[in-house]
């Protein structure tokens, strides 16, 4: 059986790459998929502070064949997001702090990202509340549905700009 890949939809756009729409599975008729880049070429951070549960996290982005990088603390997520290169973001509203402030990074630099939270709506600042959301426990083909959704929808906003 073909399993959907992070990478199959988020060439789009990239220099050098064809922009060939292509449907590569019957599992994929709702998510645009775009010629294959490496699977290392998928680069998602992660910002979550429970270390089992950012240690599941990367377990399960590594599975869709994209590269996780991982950051406990806003102060290393904000870094991260001002010095190097996301392709998405998995970001636990529920940090030592409010994450509202690695939101803001993430929507300033373009960075499509899913929120996760075990406390609902009401943890989640006004103007996010919209965004893709994985409610705890979450399972592997949560992650991926939310991941390919917010990488296929920025592909989409990317082409119409």
């Amino acid at each position: 059986a073909y399993r959907l890949r992070l990478s199959d939809v988020l060439d789009f756009g990239r220099a050098g790459r064809t922009e060939t729409c292509v449907n590569q599975s019957p599992e994929a008729s709702n998510v645009l998929a775009f010629e294959r880049a490496k699977p290392s070429d998928v680069r998602v951070l992660i910002v979550e502070d429970e270390m089992l549960i950012a240690l599941g996290l990367i377990d399960m982005v590594e599975a869709l064949g994209a590269s996780p990088v991982a950051a406990s603390r806003l102060a290393k997520a904000l870094a991260l997001v001002a010095d190097e290169t996301f392709d998405a973001a998995i970001v636990d509203m529920n940090l030592a702090v409010a994450a509202d402030a690695i939101l803001d990074a993430l929507s300033a630099c373009n960075i499509p990202f899913v929120i996760t939270t075990g406390y609902g709506t009401e943890a989640i600042a006004e103007k996010y509340r919209s965004a893709p959301r994985l409610a705890k426990p979450y399972m592997p083909e949560h992650v991926e549905a939310a991941l390919l959704s917010v990488l296929a929808r920025s592909k989409l906003c990317a082409q119409a700009r």
